[in-house]
Formats: C-alpha cells, structure tokens, sequence
C-alpha cells in the first residue's frame, strides 16, 4: 500500500485543481478536443476527426457527455494507468519502493506534463501507450506490443514514428508473427472510415499536417531553450545515473535482448523532439512550437531512467539512498508549489470571457461568428453543434462567405486567431464595409500572442444599410 501513497497525493492534487480551475487550462486545443468527443455521440463522423485524434476521442467521450471538468477527469484516469502501468514494470524488474514513490510526482513536476492532464491534451494518452509498449516490450508479450504501437496512429500523428521503430524491434527479437499486427489498428480504423467515408485510405487523405505552417518558423534549439518546461529539471538530474544503471542492467543480460526496447524508448523520446524541431524550424506540418508535443515521450524516458537508477544504486548503503530520497522530495516540494494551479484568467482570456458576457447580454438572440473556443464554453455551446446559432467560422477557408451573412450577424475577432484561422486581418475587414465595429475589450494588463496584434476584442455587426 505504501506503494501507492505518492499516486494518492497526485490524484488527489489533480482531483482538486481540476474543480478549484476557474478556467480551462488550455482554453484552446484543451476545449476543442472535448467538443469533439462531446459531439461524436451525435455525429459519429467526429469519432473519426483526425485532427481530434480517434482513439483519444472514443476513449475520452462518455466523460466530455458529461461536461468539460469530467472530460479533464478521463486525463486524470490515463495518468492513473500510466503510474500502474509503469508500477507492474517496476514489480517484474523489482525495483525498490523509493523509485515507486518518486515516479508519480515527477510526472507532475514537469510543468508541461501537468498542463496536458489537466488541459485535457491528447499527449497523456499517448504517453500511457509508450509506457505500456515499454512494458509488453520486456515482458515478451511481442502480439500485445505490436497491437498497442499500431493504434498509437489514432493516438497522436507521431505514432507513425512508433509503428516504423517498432517494426525493427520485433526483427531484432525475431517476432515473425508478430509483425502483421502492427496494422491492426490500420485495419480497423480503415475499415471505420469505408463506411464513414469511402475510403479506407482516410488516414493519409485527410491529414491535416500538411503543407507550410500558417504560424510561421522558429529557431531549431528551440526545445532545448525550454527543456525545463518539458522535460523538468528533476528528471533531466536523474538522466546521468538513470544512462549508467541501464547500461549494467544491459550488460548484465537481466532480460534477453532488453536493449532493443531501451533504445525503442529513448529513440521515440529524442527522435519525437527532433522531428518538431524540424518542423518548427522550416514552419511545417502546422508546427507551432508547442513544448508540450514533447512529453509524448515522456514518462517512457521517466520510466527507464528511474529502472536505471535503481540498478545502479543497489549496491549502496540505505543512508546515501535515504539522503538522495529527502533532496528529491524538498525538489518535488518545491516545483509543485510553483506550478500555476489553481488556474486563474490570463490578460487575453479575461476580455474574452468580457466579449462573451457582452454578446449574451446585448444580443441574446443573433448568430454569433467567432473562433476562440474560451467563447464557446463562456456561453455554454456545442463548439459542433451545427444547430447552435453560436457558431466557430473559418472565414480564411472561403472569405466570400462573408457576403452571405445576414443582418444583424455578430462576429468576434480575438489577435490570436482573428488573422489568420479565423481569416479576418484588418485589410480584408477594411474591404467589407457592412462589418461594423461595435464594440472594443481591451485590456491595460501585460500580455502578448504570436501575431503581435494588440490585445484587444472587436466586435463586429453586420450592417449593410
């Protein structure tokens, strides 16, 4: 039981921010990916949205029919799994009960990681599938392995780095028949998308990571400016003896060819943070920069880094290992307290929940056009609900649409989407005459967004007159 006291206390802590968060943590992806799985038991179609990631939208979707908070609680249960998951890896390669306690809360320590769970990001559930492909990996269950790496497709994007480095593994480990599995989740998926669709190649056609980034380039060191905020600086200390015990734990042969798996883990870890780097720097495939895509690997990294250490801090006296113990949780203490939660408004969300407030107050019963998903879940409406008269609108897509909008319509432009997703940049709002700037939410508070716009929320009126 004792084994499980630290799992506790993080739950317990997520339980509670989760409820005392008066905002969502990411009022951005975080709100759309629960309107897709809250509107896939109305429109099955969106449980095949590949943008909202498939299997994170079947598995997470009777919780967002709830509402948004339980939709966060499915996050929670996935970094359950995730720390008994790796607690069975820890029983087979019995592993002392320090490293136990530890896991769970430098889960939490990085700050990224916690925003993903308690954003409601799709990454958590991917780090679950690294971390039970670690496991099935050296436990021999090759079928299992390969089966759980083939659905890391409908997971995140970058599972088709895990399905072709999982095709080497089971080579190396000669697993012949296990290797048809790795399409199994294909298989099924295509199959969903024949009758969704009419095509089982849906995958491919309707990537939504293709092409040019509409959110422009980077620098290439750019993760390793903020590796703090992604991969912590409790785990980046513990990498050193984590390398060193695993390289005994391998030369010592504990497990029959355990190094294909060890080098899976870290491959997919370093080679998910190269391939955004990549991106980031040339400004494609949608990339943003976004520091959390590289937890995707995270807790497998954390997984094999602690199994390490304890091979490695086995021969020691318990007073260093009790030492080491009491700097670690001070460094626990510490970078929990300085996590943000529980999640108050930022600058830009503050005018955003104030645009909202003034929509509803002064036009109760129009059609309302905006982009930011904080709107929708201000207002209390199905982001997909294509009843609702509060509706999300990509004017970038087909910008004369806008001549088809009727009297009276409300349209609310925020800097950070307004001119690009949303397609409104002020010289195309400038040559439609009939959009009316009724109203303007500023605010005097320090804050900026990538577009560089000021902050500030306009409102528009259709108005031809």
């Amino acid at each position: 039981m004792l084994k499980l006291a630290t799992l506790l206390v993080g739950v317990i802590y997520l339980l509670v921010m989760n409820w005392k968060n008066s905002i969502p943590v990411d009022a951005g992806d975080g709100i759309q990916h629960f309107a897709i799985a809250q509107q896939s038991w109305a429109d099955p179609r969106f449980l095949l949205d590949h943008w909202g990631k498939p299997l994170f939208t079947l598995l997470s979707s009777p919780f967002a029919q709830i509402s948004f908070k339980w939709h966060i609680v499915f996050n929670i249960i996935v970094y359950t799994l995730t720390c008994f998951t790796a607690f069975r890896l820890f029983d087979h390669l019995k592993v002392a009960i320090g490293y136990y306690l530890l896991f769970p809360l430098l889960l939490l320590c990085v700050p990224d990681y916690t925003y993903c769970v308690l954003g409601g990001m799709t990454e958590t559930l991917f780090g679950l599938m690294m971390v039970l492909l670690i496991y099935t990996g050296l436990r021999n269950w090759w079928y299992w392995f390969a089966i759980i790496a083939s659905f890391t497709l409908f997971s995140r994007s970058e599972g088709m780095l895990v399905v072709a480095l999982a095709l080497p593994v089971l080579l190396y480990n000669r697993q012949w028949k296990a290797i048809p599995f790795l399409g199994t989740g294909f298989v099924v998926y295509a199959i969903a998308g024949w009758f969704a669709f009419g095509s089982f190649l849906w995958y491919i056609e309707k990537n939504p990571y293709q092409g040019d980034s509409v959110y422009g380039s980077g620098p290439w060191d750019h993760y390793l400016q903020y590796w703090d905020i992604h991969t912590g600086i409790l785990t980046l200390l513990i990498v050193p003896f984590g390398l060193f015990g695993l390289l005994v734990f391998l030369k010592r042969r504990m497990i029959p060819r355990a190094s294909a798996i060890v080098l899976f883990g870290f491959a997919i870890y370093l080679g998910i943070i190269v391939i955004h780097s990549y991106f980031w720097a040339y400004g494609l495939r949608g990339s943003l920069g976004l520091t959390r895509i590289a937890t995707l690997g995270l807790p497998g990294l954390l997984l094999l880094i602690l199994a390490g250490s304890d091979f490695l801090t086995r021969e020691l006296h318990i007073l260093p290992k009790a030492f080491a113990l009491l700097l670690l949780t001070g460094g626990i203490v510490k970078e929990m307290r300085e996590l943000p939660y529980p999640l108050a408004p930022h600058p830009l969300e503050e005018i955003l929940i104030q645009s909202a407030d003034y929509v509803e107050d002064n036009f109760p019963k129009s059609t309302v056009y905006y982009f930011h998903p904080l709107i929708a879940w201000k207002m209390g409406v199905r982001i997909k609900d294509p009843k609702s008269r509060i509706k999300e609108r990509f004017f970038a897509e087909n910008p004369a649409n806008i001549d088809d909008l009727k009297e009276g319509t409300i349209i609310i432009r925020d800097p950070a989407f307004g001119p690009k997703e949303q397609g409104l940049p002020f010289d195309f709002i400038a040559e439609h005459p009939e959009m009316k700037l009724i109203k303007v939410i500023t605010t005097n508070k320090p804050y900026s967004v990538y577009t560089n716009e000021p902050i500030e929320i306009r409102i528009y009126k259709i108005d031809r007159r």
